[in-house]
């Protein structure tokens, strides 16, 4: 009979035909198909020359069997076939099982890092292939995200295994950001921290303000020298030293000038109606404060004073950058001390110009008041400290009488009028 052709079935389903004495390298630890071209009436024998390095785990007796690799080394697969007419033929390979590859994967940094930032892993060995867990096709590769990396090698013979794992830590970054309160020049510019981070905390803050100095906190005040456009830098520091920046432009602008002028200048309680007029440029909000517990935001208001007295009249001017400005006048209203007293005064009953008493403007606001009426002996006939009250001229005698008015007006200036009145019945 022919001699048989030994037709090694690959796992893969894939059919190498190989002739006598070929070498097939396999791996240890695997189980692999061989076979021969099949004749129904035939029987095979198979045998293998070291079982301790194989052993045939199913399938004798057929054309068709499985052998499991146990150990590595070099064996003789043997197959006789028997025909139905008791003819015999033989074949047979050699087969050598190799060890597995042991690739190794170290990491050239630290395994633990910021998000962003990565760490190179590579194979201790060379190998045929490599395919790393992050699909990855080199001896090396680097891994940016968390989890574990390991890798699987492919030697020369073929022989595939898997490295160890290294477990991979990243920590979030914050994220730099921060607010500007005050733009003006001489006032004080709020910086504000605004940086978020999704976990862990925020344990540093550093800021470059931009002129040249620097200062550290998450809220701080500064007060710069000038007019211009800074560009100010807040760097951030996680509790594992995760980093950001944030660069923003500040504008700081100068502020207005507040002027105001009024008119008159020296209203009085017969003409307390002042005219303000502003005299600012470049504004676009105004407060007035009249120092009277009345205000407005009119740019040119009319204001009537109520009493004499001195105002601290303010006005307060904002420009479109927010930037504020105030400037107050004293103002002077004048107290005019306006006192009537009659002539003549007829007590006779008739209910018609009856009683002798001063007329005159806010004398209810007096701080105090003396009216008195003496005789032609100089006797006084009538006193009264309380504006309300008058003279009656009650059992008086026809003629002409004296009277002194002495009072502290409401600003606290002392004013005497003097006088005659005829008392006539």
């Amino acid at each position: 009979m022919n001699r048989l052709k030994l037709v090694i079935l690959l796992i893969i389903a894939l059919s190498i035909k190989l002739g006598a004495q070929n070498v097939v390298h396999l791996c240890v630890g695997d189980n692999h198909n061989f076979g021969v071209t099949d004749n129904p009436t035939s029987f095979f024998d198979w045998s293998v020359s070291d079982p301790s390095l194989a052993t045939i785990n199913s399938g004798n007796g057929t054309h068709h069997i499985l052998i499991d690799l146990n150990n590595t080394g070099v064996f003789q697969l043997l197959v006789e076939e028997i025909d139905a007419n008791g003819c015999s033929g033989y074949d047979s390979i050699l087969v050598e099982i190799h060890n597995l590859p042991n690739p190794n994967i170290f990491a050239v940094g630290p395994t633990s890092f910021c998000k962003g930032d990565s760490v190179r892993l590579q194979v201790d060995s060379v190998y045929s292939a490599f395919l790393w867990s992050n699909n990855a096709t080199s001896i090396y590769t680097y891994a940016d995200t968390a989890g574990l990396y390991f890798v699987n090698v492919t030697d020369a013979n073929g022989c595939e295994n898997m490295s160890n794992a290294i477990d991979i830590i990243t920590y979030p970054k914050p994220s730099a950001d921060f607010w500007i309160d005050g733009v003006c020049f001489e006032v004080e510019t709020n910086l504000i921290d605004s940086s978020l981070i999704a976990s862990g905390n925020i344990v540093s803050w550093i800021w470059d303000l931009g002129d040249g100095s620097y200062n550290s906190g998450s809220n701080i005040f500064h007060m710069y020298s000038d007019a211009d456009i800074y560009d100010v830098t807040l760097k951030v520091v996680s509790d594992f030293g995760c980093m950001d920046s944030r660069t923003k432009p500040l504008e700081i602008f100068y502020i207005p000038d507040a002027q105001f002028n009024f008119n008159p200048h020296l209203p009085s309680i017969l003409s307390p109606e002042v005219n303000f007029n502003n005299t600012t440029i470049d504004v676009s909000s105004f407060v007035w404060n009249f120092d009277d517990g009345t205000d407005t935001t009119i740019e040119n208001p009319i204001h009537v004073f109520s009493d004499p007295g001195m105002y601290d009249v303010m006005l307060t001017v904002m420009d479109d950058n927010n930037c504020i400005d105030s400037i107050s006048h004293r103002i002077k209203v004048m107290y005019d001390f306006i006192l009537y007293v009659p002539n003549t005064f007829t007590p006779n009953g008739d209910d018609d110009n009856e009683l002798f008493k001063p007329k005159g403007l806010r004398m209810g606001k007096y701080k105090s008041y003396q009216f008195v009426i003496y005789n032609h002996w100089g006797e006084k006939v009538f006193s009264t400290d309380k504006v309300e009250e008058g003279w009656h001229g009650a059992n008086a005698i026809p003629g002409k009488y004296a009277w002194v008015i002495i009072i502290t007006d409401e600003m606290g200036a002392q004013q005497k009028r003097v006088g005659e009145v005829l008392l006539m019945k």
